[in-house]
Parts: C-alpha cells; structure tokens; sequence
C-alpha cells in the first residue's frame, strides 16, 4: 500500500503504529482511526527504512550487515547486499563518507536482509535528486514481487508506478483506499486535500 497525504495528515504515525510503537489511543489520537483499517505487525516478519537513515557514521555497511545478518539468522555477503541496491563500493567505506542518497539505499538495503514478509518505507526519496530517486525506485520495481510494500511519499511518480492501493490521510484518517487508473486521477485527489 502507499500512503500519502499532507504533511500531518497522519502518515508516520501510523507506520508507527503498524511497527508497534504506539499500541493504544491513549498514546496518540490518531490510533483509534487506525485500527479498524490494519493491525500491529509482528516482530520479524518486516523491515523498516525511517525517513532519515538514522546510522552512526563511525560504523561501515560491514559492520551493519554482519550484526543484522547474526540477529536475522541469515548468512549474507556484504558485497552483494549493497549491489542490491546500486552501492558499488566497498563494504569497509566509513559511512561518515557516504552522500545522503548513498545512506538512504544503504538504510533500503538493511530493511530488505532476510526478505522480510513486509517492507516499510517512509519518505524513501525525500531530498534526493532525480538520479537518487530513480535508482530508489528501480530497486523498488525490481522488488516488487518479494514484498509487501507500505510506503509513505509525496511523490507522484512513485506511487503511480507501484501498482499498489493508495491510502489517502487527512487529519488523522484514511479518507480513501484506491487504486488511480491514471496519474491525472491521482493529481485530482491530492488537490482535494488542500481545499
């Protein structure tokens, strides 16, 4: 599913509330609204890439990708993992070293170890260029048989070329569940939200 929205529409905090970081109203108002639509997700069964990829820099993909490989039960080749993801450099590379979009598909790449049941992605290409964000979505496609997406953007484009039901927010609700049969349907939908 791809979730979209105005910023504070309520996206996040329900990519919070499906990881289980929010369990009952009392933490957030928008939760009752939300939990009619999906239930928590069980520990496991997904991987989760934030909108920032949150990762010490001190640290290389090596050293991150052994940990998750150990704690996943999974046995990986770091090369392999971050040619996933069109990172042809060295497993060894200090992060601190790495570009924003380098970090973001090095983040992608940790989500997906162990071909998690579900992928979640919030704002996968928010401040990338137009480079970063077709490689993000290449890697998306060429994916999409292996996951089940929940994905939070604002772009079109992205969502468009998913064909996955689009959930649209607004002030904490999921207003609509469709799948746009074009991308003027789509445009038309998220005007209605600023009015």
């Amino acid at each position: 599913m791809i979730l979209m929205g105005n910023n504070g529409a309520g996206k996040s905090t329900f990519i919070n509330y499906i990881l289980g970081f929010y369990t009952s109203s009392a933490q957030h108002p928008f939760i009752e609204n939300y939990q009619n639509h999906f239930q928590p997700l069980k520990n496991k069964t997904f991987g989760y890439s934030p909108e920032i990829a949150i990762l010490n820099t001190g640290l290389n993909a090596e050293d991150y990708i052994k940990f998750l490989s150990k704690s996943r039960k999974v046995q990986i080749n770091s090369d392999e993992v971050l040619e996933s993801v069109a990172l042809n450099i060295s497993p060894k590379k200090p992060i601190q070293e790495y570009s924003k979009g380098m970090r973001q598909r090095l983040s992608l790449a940790l989500a997906m170890i162990g071909n998690p049941e579900y992928l979640i992605l919030d704002e996968p290409t928010t401040g990338l260029d137009r480079f970063g964000e077709k490689i993000i979505l290449d890697i998306l496609i060429k994916n999409y048989n292996k996951f089940k997406y929940i994905i939070s953007t604002h772009s079109v484009k992205l969502a468009m070329a998913l064909n996955e039901e689009i959930w649209i927010f607004k002030d904490g609700k999921i207003i609509k569940k469709f799948y746009p049969e074009n991308l003027n349907i789509l445009e038309a939908e998220l005007t209605q939200l600023a009015t």
